[in-house]
């Protein structure tokens, strides 16, 4: 197992790297991140969340912050609190003489032994010798597994020269004047030559019997004939192209379970023991002589405090009936419920101040049914697998086993406070919209596209004006808020309250909130930008700004563009984001659905602003 010391946010490890995941390290070294099972705590410090919602419908029994080292802690429990990873590729070339060698996954970083080639450079191996630089290429299989590039295979196939690995020796070298991979030659000392053009085009390594052996580096299972897949559909991929590796992550709002008279102190004292003491119940009764304990030592009045946990008992078992199968719309109506109404308080981890539209300027009136502003809120996001080539639907079970080998049930998260401001859009008026018929005739050509990617090939129904609307009206105001703001509007994110084919739960609504880590989210700039006589202006802003793109006429008059022609009148001029504030990966995004075509301004459902 390699520990190396270079320095890995621990946010980054939810995402974009992870479990599974090719990390590249500056001189040219490229880690895997190894599987939970690997992964060492310490009972010291606590690395743990508490989010029972998210938990429960996850099947977990923890949710843990990756380990945290710090150089400055001499404590040698803490010397071991670092992220394990393994080498991957094994294959290196030594970037001067081109010499090749295969390692395994848990030794140090590789040099070169210094060859001595009967043509072309030679490295001393007197001298200094040089580290060696991983193979670009790799296998990947669409189950998820990922093995190096078949360097000798692929060189010795159709050759009179059969491959030995104790006496064959390998180099790579590069010629000519093309960038192609006409230009990249692996060639042997046995006489073997041969470029690695075509490589990477579909059944290439087919055509040398090349199938998965259903390797998985991360887990410390090598290719062998034990572990084989079988699976012929491998492609090879630059190790670090995107479609190498997807994160599969899931994040939760945080629901206030106490009362709002409940203390900081009591809050403190249930999240750090109510679980335990949950679990520990005898005939569903609370182990009073703790909680006494527990009050004295606070110095809490004990009726006070037995009486604060059976409130959280109550109210988490009213908002959090969840299991694995729980849809993700589903899962949000609770958080719904909650941000449309006065919830929490200061002293919990959930503040929502509801505000009915009348209280706003008219101007916005006839849109939207109430605004709520949250100046507090904790979201927690748990990593719960990946995928490779594309990211595809299987459940949650399915992806936790990709993550581990043994028995223990926690998965790694992180959690973060921000402050966010909530739109309930007027039910009557968007179902009126969505009704009518050039409206549909538009989203018809859009749901079109969908069906046809992969994004949207098992999806239930058809897309529903109302998800594309809210959606773009998110992003369109996201960039405003950053004019208006000061915000990076990579710092800011969106939570969709609106299923996009279904219509089981009712929503029309969506968070714009801050959780990007930083002081930048817990400043109050975003709640105040919120109030009467500053949020009218804002929004009309946005939809005036959203009527003119610098790529119109060809934007707004767009049939299908961005992955897989999943957007109609959006592109990075206008209406695209960061990846990491849009939840569906700039996908399903319509300018026009906000403020109409240039040829039929009535589809715009801000129509009236626009005329003003």
């Amino acid at each position: 197992m390699a520990y190396s010391n270079r320095p890995v946010r621990r946010s980054a490890l939810i995402g974009p790297w992870g479990v599974g995941a090719i990390v590249p390290f500056p001189n040219d070294e490229s880690l895997m991140i190894a599987g939970l099972d690997m992964w060492r705590y310490n009972k010291i410090h606590s690395f743990r969340i508490e989010d029972a919602r998210l938990q429960k419908r996850l099947g977990v029994k923890e949710l843990r912050w990756p380990p945290d080292f710090r150089e400055h802690n001499a404590d040698p429990e803490n010397c071991h609190l670092k992220i394990p990873a393994v080498r991957f590729p094994t294959w290196h070339y030594c970037p001067f003489c081109g010499t090749m060698r295969k390692t395994t996954y848990y030794e140090p970083h590789p040099e070169c032994d210094g060859y001595q080639w009967p043509n072309g450079r030679k490295c001393n191996p007197k001298y200094r010798k040089r580290k060696l630089v991983p193979e670009r290429f790799v296998v990947v299989c669409p189950e998820g597994h990922i093995d190096d590039f078949p360097v000798a295979e692929w060189l010795h196939n159709g050759e009179d020269h059969p491959y030995n690995p104790i006496t064959c020796k390998i180099r790579r070298s590069t010629g000519g004047t093309s960038a192609a991979l006409t230009g990249v030659f692996y060639e042997c000392s046995c006489g073997a030559k041969k470029s690695i053009a075509g490589a990477t085009r579909p059944g290439a390594l087919q055509r040398i019997a090349y199938m998965c052996k259903g390797a998985k580096p991360w887990l410390g299972i090598e290719s062998n004939d034990k572990h084989i897949c079988g699976n012929e559909d491998v492609k090879v991929l630059l190790r670090g192209a995107t479609n190498v590796w997807f994160a599969d992550t899931r994040s939760s709002i945080h629901i206030p379970t106490d009362d709002e008279s409940t203390s900081r102190k009591i809050v403190g004292i249930l999240d750090s023991h109510y679980n335990k003491l949950r679990t520990h119940r005898v005939n569903g009764e609370w182990n009073r002589g703790i909680i006494d304990y527990l009050a004295d030592d606070a110095g809490i009045e004990r009726d006070t405090l037995y009486m604060a946990f059976l409130n959280r008992e109550t109210n988490i078992e009213g908002v959090s009936d969840v299991t694995e199968e729980t849809s993700e719309d589903e899962y949000r109506l609770a958080e719904y419920k909650v941000l449309i109404t006065d919830s929490g308080s200061d002293e919990q981890d959930f503040h929502s101040q509801n505000y009915p539209i009348d209280h706003y300027n008219p101007i916005i009136k006839k849109y939207f049914e109430s605004i709520s502003l949250v100046p507090k809120l904790r979201e927690t996001r748990a990593f719960v697998g990946f995928s490779r080539l594309e990211p595809n639907d299987a459940t949650v079970s399915e992806r936790k086993k990709m993550l581990r080998t043994g028995r223990e049930n926690w998965l790694p998260a992180i959690e973060i406070y921000g402050e966010g401001i909530f739109f309930e859009f007027n039910v009557e008026e968007i179902q009126r919209w969505a009704q009518k018929t050039n409206v549909r005739e538009r989203i018809a050509t859009l749901n079109r596209a969908y069906k046809d990617s992969k994004y949207g090939q098992r999806a239930e129904g058809n897309l529903r004006p109302e998800f594309v609307l809210i959606h773009t009206f998110a992003h369109l105001l996201i960039n405003q808020f950053s004019f208006d703001c000061g915000y990076g509007s990579s710092a800011l994110r969106e939570r969709i309250y609106c299923e996009k084919t279904l219509n089981e739960h009712k929503m029309y609504g969506v968070l714009i909130y801050t959780a990007s880590g930083d002081s930048e989210g817990s400043l109050g700039g975003l709640v105040r930008q919120g109030e009467e006589g500053r949020i009218e202006d804002t929004i009309v802003d946005a939809v005036k700004n959203a009527q003119w793109c610098t790529s119109d006429p060809i934007c707004i008059q767009s049939a299908g563009q961005g992955p897989e022609s999943c957007n109609l009148a959006a592109c990075h001029n206008c209406t695209l984001l960061p990846e990491t504030c849009c939840e569906g990966g700039n996908r399903l995004l319509d300018r026009g659905a906000v403020v109409g075509t240039i040829i039929d301004k009535d589809i715009g459902f801000f129509k009236e602003i626009c005329d003003q």
